[in-house]
């Protein structure tokens, strides 16, 4: 009983921040079964939709490989979801319908919907219903309300001396106005024969690179762009900030600005190509003090902590549950 009443005080808190759900993404296609969990089937479907909402406003291609760990990951997500809502229902929760209805009708007015009559045609057009949509609002307050409840922050807490060996151990990340200087080798997969013998050209031409062999050189002979400089870029290239893209489409971005001046990358497959970046030259401008980013490292490390307590929460669930994954 104390519990129930504890988990109504956690939506009470929950209710003003949680995101409306106001917009159904569409019905999964595939009904193949992508997982079992206990007498719950996930679809291929689900997933493909789970995936659809992850990369919404992404514009920036993935590689195979990337691909593939999108969906591994959407279908872990609604695996330990439906985990959740079974362990809601398995310990006899049940929160009062008004809260419910009341989101509901919270949703309405955010979308425009004045009445629902208004609203059930909306969703007849989109292909759903009212009841469908019903549902999956009820779940996604379950779900979060559980997540409030039973992984929070409360305890946690982060140290000064963790925080100042995370400002140490990461100082390039609180530097303003990053900028470095690329060698890259660029293999075109057009060029040489498609995807996979242009990937093992890459992994043998890094091999080499990791035994001695010069990057210069190497670019020279191999590079289908920069070779006439050595695999040098024409001018430095800064990070993305504030809102604002940097020189370097993000995937390369991620990666070249983790380098330490004089590494080399691993082979990274973006937008057709194979790239292998070496750092020639950091150009470090000013670095945040401390005290500056003391408050962003502390919630950043709280984030880690609490995805920490996330992760274990649904690996004691998993391990009294039957979950099976199918290839699909």
């Amino acid at each position: 009983m104390m519990r129930h009443s504890r988990l109504v005080i956690v939506f009470t808190v929950i209710l003003g921040t949680l995101p409306l759900w106001g917009q159904l993404t569409g019905s999964g296609s595939g009904n193949s079964v992508a997982a079992f969990v206990n007498k719950k089937i996930i679809t291929s479907g689900m997933v493909s939709d789970q995936v659809f909402k992850n990369l919404r406003g992404r514009n920036v291609p993935l590689t195979p490989e990337q691909e593939a760990q999108v969906k591994v990951n959407a279908l872990d997500f609604l695996i330990d979801r439906e985990l959740v809502l079974q362990e809601y229902k398995e310990k006899n929760f049940d929160l009062p319908d008004s809260i419910f209805e009341k989101r509901i009708k919270d949703n309405m007015l955010k979308n425009g919907f004045t009445t629902r009559a208004s609203l059930v045609r909306d969703l007849r057009r989109k292909g759903t219903t009212y009841d469908e949509y019903a549902r999956r609002q009820r779940e996604e307050i379950i779900y979060r309300i559980m997540l409030g409840e039973f992984v929070s922050t409360k305890g946690i807490v982060i140290s000064p001396r963790k925080i100042e060996d995370y400002y140490i151990a990461n100082k390039n990340q609180y530097r303003r106005d990053v900028e470095v200087k690329l060698q890259m080798i660029v293999l075109k997969e057009s060029v040489h024969g498609g995807a996979e013998p242009t990937r093992q050209l890459a992994d043998e031409i890094h091999r080499k690179l990791v035994a001695g062999d010069s990057f210069s050189v190497m670019a020279g002979i191999y590079c289908d762009e920069y070779a006439r400089s050595n695999g040098f870029r024409p001018t430095f290239d800064k990070k993305g900030r504030d809102g604002e893209s940097g020189t370097l489409a993000k995937p390369l971005e991620d990666v070249a600005f983790s380098l330490g001046q004089g590494q080399i990358s691993g082979v990274v497959q973006y937008n057709n190509q194979c790239w292998i970046m070496r750092c020639d030259k950091i150009n470090q401008q000013e670095l945040r003090s401390l005290e500056e980013v003391r408050e962003e490292i502390e919630t950043t490390l709280m984030s880690v902590e609490r995805s920490a307590r996330e992760q274990k929460w649904f690996n004691k669930l998993r391990e009294k549950a039957y979950v099976e994954k199918l290839a699909f």
